[in-house]
């Protein structure tokens, strides 16, 4: 049997677009429509802040996994890149086993990731999960077996979709891709 994962990269907040990193669990306003990309999922997985903005009326089984949440940007969370330690800020973009503090390293959210994904049960057939884009782009790094220096040279923009297959091995057969 074949399991396929379809990701959907969720809206990025507004703050980031002014350079400022959100708030811890912070979910963007949802835009009308979006569950019917969801499709025939056999189950919707997504982290646990999105379950109450998720429609009622949603298709398939909304399961909330604590592993979909964006990197933890511990100190940083709600503060704009230009008031942070530039020396820190450099390091943070060069080093990708660099944690802001009392947050999570790319290294480590990879790690994460890669953990999560290798744990799927092989069932249901179809699973759809809704993430942050930065989850997104580290299933998708994990399922090929990537370092996280690829992280920085995956581009997963918000709301597009990514879709993995598996039979042996995780696949990755479409990234990135705009929603239809």
């Amino acid at each position: 049997m074949t399991q396929t994962l379809t990701c959907i990269a969720l809206p990025a907040a507004g703050c980031m677009r002014r350079g400022i990193f959100p708030r811890r669990d912070e979910i963007p306003p949802l835009p009308t429509g979006l569950a019917r990309h969801v499709g025939t999922a056999g189950q919707i997985m997504l982290p646990p802040a999105l379950l109450a903005a998720w429609p009622s009326t949603a298709t398939g089984t909304a399961c909330p996994q604590a592993a979909l949440t964006a990197p933890d940007m511990g100190a940083w969370h709600g503060q704009s890149l230009k008031d942070l330690p530039p020396d820190d800020v450099a390091r943070w973009i060069a080093d990708a086993g660099f944690a802001p503090p009392g947050g999570e390293s790319r290294a480590a959210h990879l790690h994460r990731m890669a953990r999560w994904l290798d744990a799927l049960p092989p069932a249901p057939a179809q699973i759809t999960v809704l993430a942050h884009a930065t989850v997104v782009r580290a299933i998708v790094v994990a399922a090929l077996g990537g370092s996280a220096a690829m992280l920085s040279r995956l581009d997963i923009a918000p709301l597009t979709r990514s879709r993995l297959t598996r039979h042996t091995a995780w696949r990755v057969a479409i990234s990135g891709a705009p929603l239809p």
